[in-house]
């Protein structure tokens, strides 16, 4: 568990990373507003180990998700959505622009952008890299429908 948590840190850091490198690219400006939420593991040799919390996995794979929009990350969300509550994620996505906002600032855009992207997946390495190979459509199918009720849930949260 802790090694998908620290593969998620990982990415997100180094598409911040190229964001910042590559300032004239096509997808959207996302910077970080507050420091990254963690927790301790003991791991089996007696060494503590910092990782990001599950809330923060969460938020750091939807920043992967806004940021690269490829079907890894869709999986990847669905994936660990499926680890937890729907409203759990729900709540914890809600509040994304407490974490992360766009240039220029706008209030609430991160969590609607989210919404959007969630709600009809559209990654940018096509359709044909998210269904190809046996039971692959139905497998994408179920990301789809996995990332559509946490946007369906987040729209109800934000009532």
């Amino acid at each position: 568990m802790w090694r998908g948590r620290l593969d998620v840190a990982l990415d997100a850091l180094a598409v911040q990373a190229g964001a910042e490198h590559d300032a004239g690219a096509a997808r959207p400006s996302l910077q970080r507003s507050s420091p990254m939420e963690t927790t301790n593991v003991l791991l089996p040799t007696g060494d503590r180990l910092q990782i990001p919390t599950g809330a923060e996995t969460l938020r750091l794979t939807s920043f992967l998700v806004m940021t690269r929009n490829t079907t890894r990350d869709f999986t990847e969300f669905a994936e660990l959505v499926d680890s937890m509550d729907t409203q759990t994620a729900a709540e914890v996505l809600a509040g994304m622009d407490r974490y992360y906002y766009a240039q220029p600032a706008r209030t609430h855009w991160v969590a609607t952008q989210l919404v959007r992207r969630l709600a009809e997946p559209h990654p940018s390495d096509g359709p044909e890299v998210a269904v190809s190979g046996p039971g692959a459509e139905t497998e994408w199918a179920q990301v789809r429908q996995r990332c559509l009720a946490v946007a369906v849930a987040m729209l109800e949260e934000g009532r």
